[in-house]
């Protein structure tokens, strides 16, 4: 997309932009910084919680859930933007590394406190982060009325499989 593409559908003008933007990668760099503001506050109820993970789970995604939701067209546009645009694949990497850091560290900790089996904390939280991201861009791309409730219990599920080998855990 360019930015005259992207000024033609807000009916501004092209200058407009550059009042606010150096370019399409700065756009990015502030879309992206502000989902992270957004999401992050949500994670970090898995991130930083000591508590049941199977809960700490549920209630991180639910957040999270509702921030996909409400940014859905700007996640789409930013994966599908970012295999043809350098500068945007930088700013969407950004974001997918600071999640897939923040999971590797709670893995980690999960192994160390032996409640997950030891296991490349880095490549399976990258599996989760990547596939759990195209799971919620893709469903709610398609149906933005997808009940919350069966995202929440279909991505508790599939970590809690992978992480603890179960639904649920016994602290």
């Amino acid at each position: 997309m360019t930015v005259d593409d992207l000024m033609a559908r807000t009916g501004l003008s092209r200058p407009s932009f550059y009042e606010y933007f150096r370019d399409r990668y700065d756009l990015a760099m502030k879309l992206v910084e502000k989902m992270l503001a957004e999401m992050f506050p949500m994670s970090d109820r898995w991130f930083s919680s000591v508590g049941d993970p199977a809960e700490d789970l549920e209630r991180g995604f639910e957040g999270l859930i509702g921030v996909y939701r409400k940014h859905r067209h700007l996640m789409r546009a930013l994966s599908d933007a970012a295999v043809q645009d350098a500068k945007v694949a930088r700013a969407y990497n950004l974001f997918l590394e600071r999640m897939t850091e923040s999971t590797a560290r709670r893995i980690r900790t999960e192994i160390s406190a032996g409640r997950t089996a030891p296991l490349d904390a880095a490549e399976v939280s990258r599996a989760l982060i990547l596939m759990g991201e195209r799971y919620l861009s893709d469903k709610l791309e398609r149906d933005p009325k997808t009940d919350s409730q069966i995202l929440l219990e279909t991505l508790v599920t599939i970590w809690m499989r992978v992480l603890y080998g179960t639904r649920t855990v016994s602290a």
